[in-house]
């Protein structure tokens, strides 16, 4: 992106840095970003300064036909929200919030 990760919060910046060199989590959202679940964990990773980059996997309802293989390799159900956070695959909004506070040293969002 043109700010190199250190932009404005958006709901469709592709990464963000807060300073950091390299992203520490990795979301799988819907490519839409209108997923209430998704945006809860993108609302984790801005209030906790979590740096981040963002991979866009559409929706089983958007109809666009099977899933990336190298998303369904990380999460074999298809679900989303996902995310790899510190090398770890965690799925289910709920415990991604709980993983972002837990290295973002935030107060809890939950």
């Amino acid at each position: 992106d043109p700010a190199g990760g250190r932009g404005t919060p958006s709901a469709h910046a592709d990464r963000r840095l807060f300073g950091a060199d390299a992203p520490r989590v990795t979301l799988y959202r819907d490519s839409a970003s209108w997923c209430p679940y998704c945006q809860k964990v993108w609302i984790a990773l801005e209030e906790n300064s979590v740096p981040y980059e963002v991979v866009r996997v559409d929706m089983r309802c958007y109809g666009a036909g099977p899933k990336p293989a190298d998303f369904l390799a990380r999460q074999p159900d298809g679900n989303l929200p996902c995310a790899v956070v510190d090398g770890v695959v965690v799925g289910g909004s709920d415990d991604i919030v709980d993983a972002v506070g837990a290295i973002g040293g935030g107060p809890p969002l939950r």
